[in-house]
């Protein structure tokens, strides 16, 4: 993030933020015949707080998002780029009917992969 955008000086008033993805962000939705808007069409939506990552985290920030976006490594240093995370407090699932799942985030955390 840096200290130029909207978003950041928002964050700095109240850090709260949701962040919502979808399987309409795939393919997955389309090859299925799922409408982008439907349920089965799962949703994530995760909420908390955010702030700067500490000094033990930042390394492994930069690996994280420089391995996605190469280029981001090369933008102006004059912009002040900082790295922040969401500490997630909750969790929602939407991929039926009938409302969405809560997850913890311990949870979320603990899931094992297959």
């Amino acid at each position: 993030m840096s200290p130029l955008q909207l978003s950041a000086s928002n964050l700095q008033e109240n850090p709260q933020a949701t962040l919502t993805m979808s399987l309409a962000q795939t393919d997955f939705c389309r090859k299925n015949g799922f409408d982008p808007q439907s349920p089965l069409c799962a949703h994530i939506i995760l909420s908390g707080a955010v702030t700067k990552v500490n000094d033990t985290e930042v390394d492994f920030a930069k690996h994280s998002l420089f391995v996605r976006h190469p280029e981001m490594q090369t933008w102006p240093s004059s912009h002040n780029w900082f790295f922040a995370k969401l500490n997630i407090t909750n969790i929602w699932v939407l991929d039926y009917f009938g409302g969405p799942k809560i997850v913890t985030p311990e949870e979320y955390y603990n899931v094992t992969l297959q």
